[in-house]
């Protein structure tokens, strides 16, 4: 073999070994999002691998060297995976420097205590929308179930269809071809986000009834930075005789106002840095 042909494979041979290191690196961070969205009690790996279109032996290796890291665990010894301790402590430090969650908290407090409902805030990752932070109200049903740190496929909750509803053309699309499988596994129909994106646009915010817990609904409103692009969405759920035609009408200003509130102290955060 000459020269040329030994240098030729050298090559070839770290880029084989670039492209299956990144390929390992994101089938990894799916798995990830996929626990960190999945149920408390786990999911099997057959489930796993199936979402993910992955195979049996290549989701088994990732979720070993996942669960050695302590990154993953299986719940109570089961054959059940779910984020473990390891997980929890990387977002620790990443969450308290998150300005968003920062700036927004004392506005999030002041609408839980003006409406008396639970007042979320979402975020964006990936093809997903992330309770970041939460405030329960005075009034004594509450959203209790929903907690900080859930992520659903954005698009299944009013907060996502918000967020969709002000990405660009092109990456909105994708997010609902990539999401199109996985909105079946939450009872979502297609058209359902679709006349959600659809709402926002017109509107500006968007209500509707919830899929994941009956006689739920919910109201959200975007935050925007400077530009106008959605950075978030602020909403408020509550049981759906608390949100009616003219209660909403009442406790849009609010929300627009909280909204408003967030993206200005961001932006004036960074002007000052």
């Amino acid at each position: 073999m000459g020269y040329q042909e030994t240098i030729t494979g050298t090559v070839a041979g770290v880029v084989r070994g670039e492209v299956t290191g990144t390929q390992c690196i994101r089938r990894s961070f799916a798995i990830l999002r996929l626990l960190a969205g999945g149920d408390h009690d786990g999911e099997k790996l057959v489930d796993i691998a199936g979402a993910l279109k992955l195979s049996h032996p290549t989701t088994h290796r990732i979720l070993k060297a996942l669960e050695q890291e302590g990154i993953v665990e299986r719940a109570g010894g089961s054959q059940r995976y779910r984020l473990g301790a390891e997980a929890a402590w990387l977002g620790v430090g990443p969450f308290n420097r998150c300005p968003i969650t920062r700036l927004s908290a004392i506005v999030l407090e002041d609408l839980a205590q003006a409406t008396g409902d639970s007042i979320f805030l979402s975020v964006p990752s990936h093809n997903d929308a992330v309770y970041a932070d939460r405030r329960l109200g005075s009034w004594p049903v509450q959203a209790r179930g929903v907690h900080v740190g859930a992520r659903r496929p954005m698009g299944v909750s009013v907060g996502g269809r918000v967020m969709l509803a002000h990405l660009g053309e092109a990456r909105m699309k994708t997010v609902l071809a990539e999401n199109a499988d996985r909105f079946a596994d939450w009872n979502c129909p297609m058209d359902r986000v679709l006349r959600g994106i659809e709402d926002t646009r017109a509107q500006g915010y968007l209500v509707d009834d919830s899929l994941t817990r009956q006689g739920r609904r919910a109201m959200a409103v975007p935050v925007r930075d400077v530009g106008g692009r959605a950075i978030g969405a602020i909403s408020i759920i509550a049981p759906t005789a608390r949100l009616g035609a003219d209660r909403v009408a009442r406790l849009l200003p609010l929300l627009r106002e909280g909204a408003r509130r967030v993206g200005t102290a961001l932006f004036e955060q960074r002007m000052a840095s």
